[in-house]
């Protein structure tokens, strides 16, 4: 894109953003500045008299049904008796919490939550995510939002992404365009792990359902100055999925590339004593978890690989990095598994 054009998209964006702001406030009374940016949205501050919303430009999709979903499970969440905020939809002056940019875009307004990202590295900060992780889970659980979920659960994983059915993930690995020459042992273990959890999905299914957030992280929650949990943010993918799925997710987030294991345990227990402290699993939702924290990794795989297909991650560096990861989450699980279960029992048990 030259500088003309992105001069160009800039005002255009702009100018959305003027039009839209005058369906929710009287004209002049509000203004925008920038917000952070990240893959799922585009961001701005707007600020009216003395109150502050943040205005979110959704960029994955444009499907307005997914939107509204989210918006009918915010609002259902904001009447719980929660210990922290979720983001609350905003109507527009025609009642209506979606609202569609002449691009095509959809873009909703929401109430600001203050507060910061947590690091997720001090003991504290972690049982504080795991109480939030299992609080939220108890309250998802008798959440019943009309209409259907848009988004499939996540063993689901044939429909991760339309350019990754499972075949083409193999065939991939088996004939990778030369962008990934080298990466031999990574693709290798990509197939093993798409034929690992191929093999467990039926028993996946076959476990309790209910709502999950589906991507608690670091990023999608804030802490207040003492350092607890006072937000949890993000609910764009929210769906009905297996319930071990969210604390599944959550403890990907600490085996990390790299990372021994005497570095990654205290952070799992850490996590697994705040989240038994609201919410338990059974039995065979604990003897899933190895399985759930490898199908969230390759979930995350399926969704670059698309990306570099569809043109949009155009250097492969970036999937590299993701294959690479996965290959290092599968060798550790098949040393630690067991021990992981063994920690999420004494835990988590009913």
């Amino acid at each position: 894109m030259t500088g003309e054009q992105k001069v160009k998209r800039k005002q255009t964006m702009n100018g959305d953003i003027d039009r839209l702001l005058n369906r929710y406030f009287s004209e002049g009374t509000a203004r925008a500045r920038s917000g952070a940016t990240g893959m799922n949205n585009t961001t701005r501050f707007v600020e009216t008299g003395n109150e502050t919303y943040v205005l979110r430009i959704y960029e994955t999709h444009r499907d307005r049904a997914k939107a509204d979903y989210e918006h009918r499970v915010l609002l259902a969440l904001s009447k719980e008796p929660l210990p922290f905020r979720v983001p609350v939809p905003v109507p527009a002056m025609d009642g209506q919490t979606v609202c569609i940019l002449p691009s095509g875009k959809i873009a909703a307004l929401f109430r600001y939550v203050d507060g910061s990202n947590p690091t997720l590295d001090t003991d504290a900060e972690l049982r504080s995510f795991g109480r939030a992780a299992g609080r939220l889970t108890k309250a998802l659980a008798g959440i019943r939002a009309d209409g259907e979920p848009a988004y499939p659960p996540y063993y689901e994983i044939e429909n991760a992404h339309p350019r990754c059915p499972l075949d083409s993930v193999l065939s991939f690995c088996a004939h990778p365009p030369s962008d990934f020459g080298g990466c031999e042992a990574e693709l290798a273990s990509v197939s093993a792990v798409v034929a690992n959890v191929q093999a467990g999905l039926p028993k996946l299914r076959s476990l309790p359902h209910q709502l999950v957030h589906g991507d608690l992280n670091a990023s999608n929650v804030l802490t207040d100055p003492e350092g607890e949990i006072c937000a949890v943010l993000d609910f764009e993918f929210v769906t009905r999925d297996i319930r071990v799925m969210e604390p599944g997710v959550c403890l990907a987030e600490f085996i990390r590339p790299g990372a021994d294991a005497a570095s990654i345990w205290p952070k799992v227990d850490a996590f697994l004593t705040g989240y038994g402290q609201e919410a338990k699993l059974t039995a065979g939702e604990i003897e899933a978890v190895p399985l759930v924290v490898l199908l969230r990794r390759l979930d995350v795989v399926l969704h670059f690989l698309g990306r570099y297909r569809d043109g949009i991650e155009g250097d492969a560096a970036i999937v590299i990095h993701q294959l690479r990861s996965l290959a290092d989450m599968s060798d550790w699980l098949r040393k630690h598994g067991a021990e992981l279960t063994a920690r999420c029992s004494r835990r988590l048990s009913v």
